[in-house]
């Protein structure tokens, strides 16, 4: 309104005489603002307790569930669930995502890392990824990743990446042939890599190692139908057979058999070198080689725990303390467990460490070396809860959610004033 409209609007209201309004009108006019007032201030309230009262819903469980896990350690953590990740996640094309707690090809085909710090999986582009070779391994600590690059058209090569600083090495090349990395395998202190590789027509295999500092890679010929391998601190490789056969290769030297079991294989060096816990298949116990007594050894699971199940060993935390994957045969999530390698009056055995999707347990390594040393109480976490995605109250979509509460609250505000103009 301009000054001049002012003025004159403002000489006209004082030439006017006011109309005479009685008492009556005017306690009528009076009260019927003072309810327009209180419907306004009733309707932000309702608007604030159905949209605040609904994210307290929500969010009270969760945080709560968070407080419960307790914090992550500065090194990060293993995530107490391993899940398989959507198709539509994006790929990650910097590779420098920090330290990883796992590490697992999705069932898509697709080289997954999970960072330690916040237990976020990241889709890694990794340069040369091949989807029909699914050769992927973490190192113990969880720094280093390992995986056959499938980009030159001949030859084999296998690729490491630091996950900090995002670089790749080379740490194989064979340019006269076109071979499978079917498996890798991290000495615990990172120092070695071991793979079997096989010919495509899958008449030969061969036992690889290198040490990852030098740079220079040593290969034997072994049986055709080797399929596992584990690699100890000082180069020593046990490598399983399909049928149970166990051989050792000790650096620059041929494989010899050391033992035959039906279905037990290879699977990972303790970090004393006197120990290799074993692959297992359909059993209701767990083994472990005894390199320097050359025995077998066995862990039979307490009772009303495991029928038989599938066991693959994911490294160890101490020389006494090893990570198991266990499988049930009918199918469902893969189990964490954290055993010894017999029973004994010291000997421990802890199920439901944490889980694992079906679809990635085979292809999963896990970055061991973040599990904590035990503290010989049964609810210390060796895992942690880092929550779920985003919350769905009531198991509505969070969003959705809102929009609800909104809708409820204008609904409630048109009903309150129908009730105003009804009976005023």
């Amino acid at each position: 309104m301009s000054d001049d409209l002012r003025t004159r609007m403002h000489h006209v209201a004082d030439e006017v005489t006011p109309l005479p309004v009685s008492d009556d009108l005017w306690r009528r006019g009076q009260a019927a603002r003072r309810r327009a007032q209180a419907l306004a201030v009733a309707a932000v309230l309702v608007v604030f307790a159905s949209v605040g009262g609904g994210v307290a819903m929500w969010s009270t469980s969760d945080r709560e569930a968070r407080t419960a896990s307790g914090e992550v350690p500065d090194a990060g953590a293993i995530p107490s669930r391993i899940e398989d990740v959507p198709d539509d996640l994006e790929v990650t094309t910097d590779l420098a995502v920090g330290r990883a707690s796992a590490a697992f090809v999705s069932a898509s085909g697709d080289a997954v890392v999970i960072t330690a710090t916040d237990g976020v999986a990241h889709r890694m582009g990794l340069p040369g990824w091949d989807q029909t070779l699914t050769g992927l391994a973490l190192s113990h600590n969880g720094r280093t990743i390992a995986y056959q690059d499938g980009s030159p058209e001949s030859g084999t090569y296998l690729t490491l990446v630091d996950l900090e600083t995002g670089r790749s090495v080379r740490a194989f090349s064979d340019d006269s042939q076109r071979l499978q990395l079917s498996e890798l395998s991290w000495s615990p202190d990172g120092r070695w890599l071991a793979w079997i590789a096989t010919t495509q027509d899958g008449l030969q295999a061969l036992l690889g190692r290198v040490l990852v500092a030098d740079g220079r890679p040593l290969q034997v010929r072994v049986p055709s139908d080797t399929v596992s391998v584990a690699v100890a601190d000082d180069g020593s490789a046990l490598v399983g057979r399909v049928a149970g056969e166990l051989l050792l290769a000790e650096p620059d030297r041929t494989p010899v058999s050391v033992h035959s079991r039906p279905r037990i294989e290879a699977g990972a060096f303790s970090p004393d070198g006197r120990h290799v816990a074993l692959r297992t298949f359909a059993d209701t116990s767990s083994y472990t080689w005894d390199a320097d007594a050359g025995e077998l050894l066995q862990h039979p699971f307490p009772e009303d725990t495991f029928e038989a199940v599938d066991i693959h060993p994911l490294g160890w935390i101490d020389h006494r303390l090893q990570v198991l994957l266990v499988q049930n045969l009918r199918g469902g999530a893969g189990e964490l467990v954290v055993t010894t390698t017999t029973v004994s009056d010291t000997s421990t055995w802890r199920r439901s460490v944490g889980r694992v999707d079906a679809d990635i347990a085979t292809s999963l390594s896990l970055a061991v070396d973040l599990v904590p040393d035990l503290d010989g109480t049964s609810s210390q976490e060796l895992t942690h809860d880092f929550g779920d995605g985003p919350p769905t109250p009531l198991g509505i979509e969070l969003s959705l959610f809102i929009g609800l509460g909104v809708a409820a609250a204008i609904a409630l505000l048109l009903a309150l004033r129908w009730l105003w103009r009804r009976f005023a």
